[in-house]
């Protein structure tokens, strides 16, 4: 029992980053694979009908929220008008124009267009996380080698 509170205690850190640095690097895969798919989508202005509040700002220990808002748009597909979601987002007022990208063979299938750079940055911040975990392994694993080592000198004189 000592030696696993002892590993729990020794590899805390290590316990944190590689499983917080592997969920990363695989949002980052799946974030990308959806602007993969979504990449050659025609893109068009839509114009914001409305905002429902979807939930209020509130304060939880230090930090704030923000309120959310169900966003709804109307655009125009080979003269064809229609009104969707377009998902949970900040406010926006009713009126303002926002870049949508959707499916040729669905119009009604939109979503914001995302960039290459978040997907990227997921993965980096992800290895850099699964690097820091391992790197914090080996020290340890060395200290507390260095630690053994030096307890077996002073028991034996």
């Amino acid at each position: 029992m000592n030696r696993i509170i002892s590993f729990l205690r020794d590899y805390a850190l290590a316990r944190f980053l590689i499983p917080g640095g592997i969920i990363l690097i695989v949002f980052g895969i799946i974030v990308s694979g959806i602007s993969n798919t979504r990449k050659n989508y025609p893109q068009t202005d839509a114009v914001v009908t409305k905002a429902e509040l979807y939930e209020e700002a509130h304060t939880e220990g230090d930090n704030h929220v923000d309120a959310t808002y169900t966003i709804y748009v109307r655009y125009t597909v080979d003269g064809k008008e229609y009104e969707q979601e377009l998902g949970v987002l900040p406010e926006m007022k009713p009126g303002t124009t926002v870049k949508i990208d959707y499916d040729p063979k669905d119009p009604t299938n939109i979503s914001q267009p995302v960039g290459k750079i978040l997907p990227i940055a997921m993965m980096a911040a992800g290895a850099a996380m699964l690097i820091g975990g391992i790197v914090s392994i080996i020290h340890t694993a060395n200290k507390n080698k260095t630690l053994k080592k030096q307890e077996e000198e002073w028991q034996n004189g």
